[in-house]
């Protein structure tokens, strides 16, 4: 599994899990937010990745530690 973190804040904030094909963002609080993560994923990832949005940082770092 290969994975790459972003932990900058906001909507950086995110795992990718290339073997899986999954983009997880937290997103604490994750509505108005939420809006912008398709346009993201067209524009970063292969259309073929789905997004994940996790409000809680514990399962967040869980998905982190899929390694």
């Amino acid at each position: 599994m290969i994975r790459t973190n972003n932990y900058a804040g906001g909507l950086s904030n995110y795992i990718v899990l290339k073997e899986e094909k999954e983009v997880i963002f937290y997103l604490h609080n994750p509505y108005p937010d939420c809006l912008e993560i398709p346009e993201i994923m067209k524009h970063r990832f292969p259309d073929d990745y789905k997004s994940i949005v996790v409000s809680s940082l514990d399962e967040f770092k869980k998905y982190g530690q899929k390694v």
